[in-house]
């Protein structure tokens, strides 16, 4: 049976790449809150500075920059974040504000902020 339910419901595939593109955003610090919603929630990013070229064949953004101020395996916590230098005040990102591209900057620290 080469589809079902269990373990090898799809021999050979890793979900048609659904757990490397979902590990790819976490690392990002963009996580997917819902499939099929347009949120992304905002979350502690593995890298300290990273660009992703949006393709102008269908997005008008050239490309989003998430730049993780004071990252390192200690400060683990948003402090302060900014979308195209505006502070911004949730912790989620709509699909179209990644897609018109720029830059999300955060500022990390040691302990949450309350």
């Amino acid at each position: 049976m080469a589809y079902g339910v269990g373990p090898y419901g799809l021999c050979g595939n890793e979900d048609v790449g659904q757990m490397s593109a979902w590990y790819i955003l976490a690392a990002m610090g963009i996580h997917p809150i819902n499939s099929g919603d347009n949120k992304y929630e905002i979350t502690s990013p593995v890298f300290n500075e990273i660009v992703v070229e949006l393709d102008p064949k269908y997005y008008d953004g050239k490309e989003i920059k998430i730049i993780a101020n004071n990252n390192s395996p200690v400060n683990i916590f948003i402090q302060k974040m900014e979308l195209n230098g505006k502070t911004l005040d949730r912790y989620y990102l709509m699909h179209e504000e990644i897609v018109n591209g720029g830059k999300l900057e955060l500022w990390m620290g040691p302990e949450p902020k309350l």
